[in-house]
């Protein structure tokens, strides 16, 4: 016995069953029921968002011999029934993919000024247009533009930049939107409740994630995942590839607290799991994203300047994940530079035992310094960076930029935007290098708590007179780090 696929018999079949179009449905109807229907259509838009589905609607509520309210098929005269099965001769589908060329388009306008067979008009649909040859296009163009009265054409494509000019000013066009999460859940959890599904609400709320605002794919995904009339999350996580909303907020919580060893752990269940940690991270970037225009809603500048600072982190591991030699350890290091490294609860050192004989060795000045401010977040002003400037550049790993900064003075801070003046253009452009850059903003963003942008100038060079100064070579070698050669 044949089945038909759930997306085909879910398939609208007047307006009102139109789902996530609602200025396409309402510009329609009222077109319909003021009888100023165009003769040629232009429907773009993402695969899967209604377009072929409002044509043949379209088709429909120009044949039907019963109208309800004006503008909607009755789905019961014989026009319409014969549309919804694909039976009626006077509705012709044209796949251009297929009939892209001149040949197919001069037939087309040969018949085309013959009298529909049964019903009213004829409608021709062309789905994917775009992949029509420059040819076939110039060929259609003088039929779109005066075609006989009883003809009408809506054409649909994925690609609309790849539509002439010329065609789309011929037509009235329609640009159908990816659907919205929501409604997808609405239309799923229908679906499941008319065909007796027993779904996971986590389960229509993956798939409706997963299908990026195509219904038909959800519909598709719905269809496929239920086993013995049941939709579960762990089936739908499986195949697609869809990741455990409370991982998701999971990290997200650990991030927040600087709970390294917590985000860690997080990255290996997923990885023992088998998950794929590039969706993963999309996810993940993708709930960034939202917390980040909603904060930008609010004016929370120092949350924007965080999420923004996290965003860019986690987009860099992504880019690195296929290149890994270790699946996780982009991720790993991502979690890292936003949470801080791992630091132990308590660290037991040995005593050390001094000999009575010898005297007690004072430690320099500057590392007693050191000793004191290791300890503890600091103040967020620029008195309190500038204090504990050797702190912050004694964390920073890579050698030569930890020489760099060295050099260098924090001279301003207004709001998050932290400038630093160094000597030479050199350990200036050292410093600003991306990975560098990302470096210091996190070691800063540790020690102080806050997130920063860093911004660097040079420090202007006095020129002085060298018959009044005869240590402006001194000055010279000083600043540029040279010697003097024999």
């Amino acid at each position: 016995m044949d089945q038909v696929a759930l997306y085909r018999k879910y398939r609208p079949h007047n307006f009102d069953n139109l789902v996530g179009q609602d200025y396409i449905k309402t510009t329609l109807v009222n077109a319909i029921k003021s009888n100023h229907i165009s003769h040629a259509y232009l429907f773009s838009g993402p695969r899967g968002t209604g377009k072929t589905s409002t044509a043949r609607l379209m088709a429909k509520a120009l044949n039907c011999t019963n109208l309800k309210d004006e503008h909607d098929p009755c789905n019961e005269c014989e026009f319409c029934t014969d549309i919804n099965d694909g039976k009626l001769i006077d509705l012709i589908e044209i796949d251009a993919a297929s009939n892209r060329g001149i040949d197919e388009v001069r037939d087309l306008k040969e018949k085309i000024n013959f009298a529909p067979t049964r019903a009213k008009y004829k409608t021709y649909i062309i789905d994917e247009v775009h992949m029509m040859t420059k040819e076939a296009f110039n060929a259609l163009l003088k039929t779109l533009e005066e075609p006989p009265s009883h003809a009408y054409f809506i054409l649909a494509t994925t690609e609309i930049h790849k539509i002439p000019d010329t065609i789309i000013s011929r037509c009235q066009r329609f640009d159908f939107r990816r659907i919205s999460r929501k409604a997808l859940m609405t239309r799923l959890s229908y679906i499941a409740q008319t065909e007796e599904i027993t779904a996971d609400d986590k389960a229509l709320e993956a798939i409706s994630k997963h299908s990026d605002g195509g219904l038909r794919d959800a519909i598709g995904f719905l269809e496929q995942l239920t086993t013995d009339g049941k939709l579960q999350f762990e089936k739908v996580s499986e195949v697609l590839g869809v990741s455990d909303s409370n991982l998701l907020d999971g990290l997200m919580d650990t991030l927040s607290k600087k709970d390294t060893k917590g985000a860690l752990k997080i990255v290996h269940e997923l990885h023992d799991q088998g998950s794929d940690l590039k969706k993963f991270i999309h996810e993940f970037v993708d709930n960034l994203r939202n917390q980040l225009l909603e904060s930008v809603a609010n004016d929370d500048n120092e949350k924007i300047a965080m999420l923004m600072n996290t965003i860019g982190i986690f987009q860099e591991a992504q880019n690195e994940l296929h290149i890994a030699s270790i699946p996780q350890l982009p991720l790993e290091m991502a979690i890292i530079k936003v949470a801080g490294p791992v630091v132990t609860k308590q660290e037991v050192q040995a005593p050390v035992v001094e000999p009575k004989a010898e005297p007690k060795i004072e430690r320099p000045s500057e590392e007693r310094e050191h000793k004191a401010i290791d300890t503890g977040a600091i103040m967020f002003n620029l008195a309190s960076i500038k204090d504990n400037w050797p702190r912050i550049t004694e964390r920073v790993k890579a050698p030569s930029l930890k020489q760099s900064l060295k050099s260098a003075v924090p001279v301003k801070l207004e709001g998050n935007d932290l400038t630093i003046q160094f000597n030479t253009n050199f350990h200036k452009d050292k410093v600003m290098e991306h990975d560098h850059r990302v470096e210091v903003e996190a070691v800063i963003n540790e020690v102080t708590g806050k997130p920063v942008k860093i911004l660097v100038e040079v420090r202007e060079l006095e020129i002085k007179s060298v018959v009044k100064n005869d240590n402006i070579v001194d000055e010279a070698l000083g600043i540029f780090g040279g010697e003097v050669m024999d």
